[in-house]
């Protein structure tokens, strides 16, 4: 028995509209998997881990030795969260007639996490001889919060 619409046709067929081709129902169709499929991504985005830095930078004088701390963002605030530091050198250009500052003299003496596990602490070394520009220090601290929240 086939299936009749409240206009009185075949229910497929829409008056004024001409009917619904399989094109028409392959497009919804495609439609319905296309929103199934972003559904499912958005919530696999939800899922990732949030990741956070926060960067501080000092100048470090040549024969100098200075301290930097870079406190995590969100320390010990999540039970699961992980925690990292990453330090970089970065050369000045030696003004004038000046020596150059060379990276290889320049050690970091402690890189470790400090104030109970809520702060990065670095403690670096110039060893260039004086009159060589100052070498810039940079920190940063991050902190990898997995979701859920625990």
């Amino acid at each position: 028995m086939e299936q009749r619409g409240a206009h009185g046709g075949p229910f497929w067929h829409r008056p004024g509209m001409g009917p619904i081709g399989a094109k028409a129902l392959r497009a919804g169709g495609a439609t319905a998997v296309g929103i199934a499929v972003l559904i499912a991504a958005s919530s696999a985005l939800a899922a990732r881990p949030v990741t956070k830095h926060q960067t501080g930078s000092i100048s470090v004088a040549a024969g100098q030795t200075r301290t930097l701390t870079v406190p995590y963002p969100d320390a010990l605030k999540y039970g699961n969260a992980r925690y990292s530091g990453h330090t970089a050198i970065e050369l000045r250009p030696a003004g004038g007639s000046g020596r150059p500052a060379s990276v290889t003299k320049v050690k970091i003496l402690k890189a470790v996490s400090v104030e109970g596990g809520s702060a990065f602490q670095v403690r670096a070394y110039n060893g260039n001889l004086a009159g060589t520009p100052a070498v810039r220090l940079q920190v940063t601290a991050t902190t990898v919060e997995p979701l859920p929240h625990s």
